[in-house]
């Protein structure tokens, strides 16, 4: 229905912007801008997400740390204990005649003047010779 101008309200002929607002390329202007933006926003998230998780000082690496930390006391405690027993039984070899004897008998196979010794032979060599 006209207006009193006579212009029909209901088709508006679409005017076409001035030259000066037009965009100079198809795809050019702010479409195109802004899927870059959103690539490049994304780009960066992926990129700070996987430094957070992956890198050197990420939170994988720190979790492999933390069991790798607690593995390590433990084998320093272990050793330690053996250490101890090592250190006694060092004071024993050069204090304690007995002990002396002992290894001495044991590993060396010394025996006393006029004493007599026997030696069996043992089942690994008898299962060997048959």
């Amino acid at each position: 229905m006209p207006n009193p101008s006579g212009v029909n309200r209901r088709k508006r002929a679409r005017q076409e912007p001035p030259r000066f607002l037009r965009k100079p390329f198809a795809g050019y202007g702010r479409g195109a801008s802004s899927k870059i933006l959103r690539i490049l926003g994304w780009t960066l998230a992926i990129w700070f997400v996987s430094a957070i998780l992956l890198g050197d000082s990420g939170l994988f690496s720190i979790f492999r740390m933390r069991s790798m930390k607690s593995d390590l006391v433990e084998e320093n405690e272990a050793l330690e204990a053996e250490r101890d027993v090592t250190a006694e039984y060092r004071d024993d070899l050069e204090n304690d005649p007995a002990t002396i004897e002992r290894v001495a008998r044991e590993d060396y196979g010394m025996i006393r003047e006029g004493e007599t010794v026997y030696r069996l032979p043992s089942e690994e060599t008898e299962t060997e010779e048959e």
